[in-house]
């Protein structure tokens, strides 16, 4: 983070309670990007808007959507605002996307392992948290796609026992958060954001959260430009 942007932190720090401050300071205590989460062709908004809280609630800052056959839209009743707290990042733009961002991925040292409902796949809870770890949902009928499943690194599965074979995207989200959160919590992998990344957050929130921030982003761009 460079020398302005640390300025334009602490200028628009002064437009925040302490009490939201202590919050976010708090709040980025516990966010990671060890962990990502990767949905590929969810066409149910209030599905994949039901995965940004989730993201959101268990401290998970980014989350990847491919888009090959569906585009990504937010759900704003179902969101309920997460979307500021977290990153998005959206692959639509190539004849593969799903390619790309595992390209993208494995490049930040992410291991793909795409969820499925298939025997012989490793059981959620046995899955290594060592690496960067980007967990793949598929669409909520059909699952990952063929390119996905071959790719992957390794295939995971949620321990069920009834008769139905699999869950709904967002409750599967929600409980792969769950447990390989607390798994990661638990281990003494280094899963906290650096000093750097925690400001460059800090100062998206701050910007989302103070009235008027990009007007008084201007003011405060012009008077470092004269000064």
């Amino acid at each position: 983070m460079d020398k302005t942007s640390l300025q334009l932190l602490d200028f628009l720090g002064k437009y925040v309670t302490e009490h939201k401050k202590a919050l976010i300071d708090e709040v980025l205590s516990r966010r990671t990007r060890h962990l990502t989460f990767v949905l590929e062709d969810i066409y149910q908004s209030q599905n994949a808007s039901a995965v940004v809280r989730t993201c959101d609630c268990f401290g998970i800052q980014d989350l990847h959507i491919i888009e090959d056959k569906h585009s990504f839209e937010l759900n704003p009743r179902v969101v309920h605002g997460a979307s500021k707290w977290i990153n998005i990042c959206s692959y639509q733009d190539k004849e593969n996307n799903a390619a790309v961002c595992f390209d993208s991925l494995r490049e930040n040292g992410y291991k793909i392992i795409a969820t499925s409902p298939e025997k012989g796949c490793i059981s959620l809870h046995d899955v290594d948290m060592t690496e960067p770890v980007a967990l793949v949902f598929g669409t909520e009928i059909t699952g990952i796609s063929e390119f996905t499943k071959s790719e992957a690194d390794e295939l995971v599965t949620i321990p069920m026992y009834g008769f139905s074979e699999s869950l709904n995207i967002s409750v599967s989200a929600a409980i792969c958060a769950n447990i390989l959160i607390e798994k990661l919590f638990r281990s003494e992998v280094n899963w906290g954001l650096t000093e750097n990344e925690k400001n460059e957050i800090k100062l998206s929130w701050y910007r989302a959260i103070v009235g008027r921030s990009e007007i008084l982003e201007k003011q405060f761009l012009k008077s470092v430009n004269h000064s």
